[in-house]
């Protein structure tokens, strides 16, 4: 965005694509100042043309710079923009009403991250690293291997390194020094340049260096609640929340943080999407084997953890929960509900299918 693109089209003597007029009549209706302004937009359709699935966009506004991506991009992509403030929200809505290949969604930026990957990503708001508070965009869910990335509203710089107000701009240096990048400063005005950046895919000889069961080292990269990114010195690790831990967990931030070093080992290796499948639990002792050696017999205080039509579920060690028949919930003067507490016998263990059998007693 920019503090003036509305107002830049006033004196934009070429004709704009259709959708780009509206959502620019959309803007100066509701007295929205800071839409994508025209040499940022015209780079922005050209680069969506490469787009082959999918196009991300942050900070939507009124829906200028989705325009133009949606003007450029070709049959059958997805287009998905987020937007924090509401009214806009609606406002850019309604100015795609009419194109079921765009989503507008309100919320901050990092909602993109739940339609990820993307062949083009535009942070136009958002996930730049230039706040306090806003973070930085991670690349591994967010780009495909050899996407694109533009950030944009930068002035040009006239010095290097780079400064802003009078400091080092370390936003600026984050994008076009990130390891994973190939990145430039491409100006478009002469007082407007953007990042334009290509993520570098992996070396198709190390990923094929790769083998099921190896084990390996890597950098805790981004949380989604799916599970866990990895950064395999430049190869995308990926852990299914599952493979996590043997434990139940509510969150994966309950087992690992962003900049964690982890070890895994390798599940499986996705030639196609350059992705390696991990697992951390695969590397934990299993509770459940430990039970087996000496746990029968054994009379435990649990945690009622779930209520099913056929029993009820008791935590009966870290990781480890039994079933309580039905039928033996009779002689209970209540039925147990989630949190109360049982003390139980263990009066069966099967390994293959992990099951425990409980008694009460």
């Amino acid at each position: 965005m920019a503090i003036s693109g509305t107002d830049a089209y006033d004196h934009f003597a070429e004709p704009l694509p259709p959708l780009v007029g509206r959502a620019v009549a959309a803007a100066r209706r509701h007295g929205f100042t800071h839409s994508c302004r025209p040499e940022q937009g015209r780079l922005l359709q050209l680069l969506a043309g490469g787009a082959r699935y999918r196009i991300g966009e942050t900070g939507t506004g009124c829906g200028v710079g989705m325009a133009w991506l949606a003007s450029g991009a070709r049959e059958g992509v997805e287009l998905i923009s987020v937007e924090r403030d509401a009214g806009r929200a609606r406002v850019a809505a309604e100015v795609f009403a009419d194109r079921p290949d765009v989503r507008i969604v309100h919320g901050g930026w990092q909602r993109i991250g739940e339609h990820g990957p993307y062949d083009l990503l535009v942070l136009d708001g958002g996930g730049h690293g230039k706040g306090h508070d806003d973070g930085t965009a991670g690349l591994f869910p967010l780009l495909s291997p050899g996407g694109t990335i533009v950030v944009d509203d930068f002035t040009p710089a006239t010095s290097w390194p780079p400064l802003h107000q009078g400091v080092l701009d370390r936003a600026r240096l984050h994008w076009l020094n990130h390891p994973l990048l190939h990145a430039t400063e491409v100006r478009l005005a002469a007082d407007l340049c953007t990042v334009v950046g290509t993520r570098r895919p992996p070396a198709a000889d190390r990923l094929h260096a790769l083998e099921r069961g190896q084990i390996c080292r890597g950098v805790v990269t981004h949380t989604p609640r799916f599970g866990v990114f990895v950064d395999l010195d430049g190869i995308e690790g990926f852990v299914r929340v599952p493979e996590l831990t043997w434990r139940h967990v509510d969150s994966v931030d309950d087992v690992v943080r962003v900049g964690q070093e982890v070890t895994a080992q390798v599940l499986d290796i996705d030639a196609e999407r350059q992705q390696v499948q991990l697992s951390l639990k695969a590397l934990q002792p299993d509770p459940m084997a430990a039970l087996g050696r000496d746990g029968l017999g054994r009379v435990v205080r649990g945690t009622v953890t779930q209520v099913a039509p056929f029993g009820v579920f008791v935590r009966v060690a870290d990781g480890l929960q039994g079933l309580v028949h039905k039928d033996a919930l009779a002689t209970l003067p209540s039925p147990p509900r989630p949190g109360d507490e049982l003390t139980v016998e263990i009066v069966g263990i099967n390994l293959v299918l992990r099951r425990i059998s409980l008694a009460l007693v």
